[in-house]
């Protein structure tokens, strides 16, 4: 009787191990053609990867002239007050896990933003880009081999289709204070649910 439970409980861990040991070599695969190839994923800073209103607003607040570089200092300084999307920022972790370099796309002026760029070198230890104005991010999107584009604005979804990029929606929070066009699923791209949050 003893004897049987034993090699039930061997039997058991040996299943377990197996599974643990597939499951990594799928893993070690799929990791190592995704970087030999070296396949990129993009996604754009505002509102798709993080909800960065509070940082808008405190440099609209403290500072006179809206788009100064004043302005851009602040907002690039404020990235304490942004939050990480649940959804996009766990799916470009993902992403990253399974070695795919990960391009971060900011609208923004560069303006103080060496320390936003630092912030963010665990996910995109070279990949992030202050673009300046959106219809530039085509420009960086050729430079690589981008399977996935991840956007908030119709602008978005137009410079990955500029660039050949397959492009996914993400969804705007309820408090986005983004002033640029958007209609989800409106040109044709695929919408990631539940991505408001």
């Amino acid at each position: 009787m003893v004897l049987k439970d034993v090699r039930a409980k061997v039997e058991k861990t040996w299943t377990t191990a197996k599974k643990i040991l597939a499951a990594m070599s799928v893993w070690g695969l799929v990791f190592s053609l995704v970087t030999i190839a070296r396949l990129g994923v993009a996604f754009d800073y505002d509102d798709t990867l993080v909800h960065s209103q509070e940082s808008f607003a405190k440099a609209a607040r403290s500072v006179q002239q809206l788009r100064s570089p004043e302005y851009w200092k602040v907002v690039n300084s404020s990235y304490d007050l942004e939050t990480p999307k649940v959804l996009p920022y766990g799916l470009a972790c993902l992403l990253r896990a399974f070695g795919f370099r990960i391009l971060i796309l900011a609208d923004r002026q560069a303006t103080g933003g060496d320390a936003l760029k630092k912030e963010w070198r665990h996910l995109a230890p070279k990949g992030f880009a202050f673009v300046g104005a959106p219809e530039n991010k085509h420009l960086h999107l050729q430079d690589g081999r981008f399977v996935l584009f991840f956007g908030d604005s119709d602008r978005d979804m137009l410079e990955a289709k500029n660039a050949g990029v397959p492009a996914v929606r993400v969804r705007r929070g309820g408090k986005s204070v983004a002033a640029d066009e958007y209609n989800p699923g409106r040109l044709g791209e695929q919408v990631l649910p539940l991505s408001q949050f």
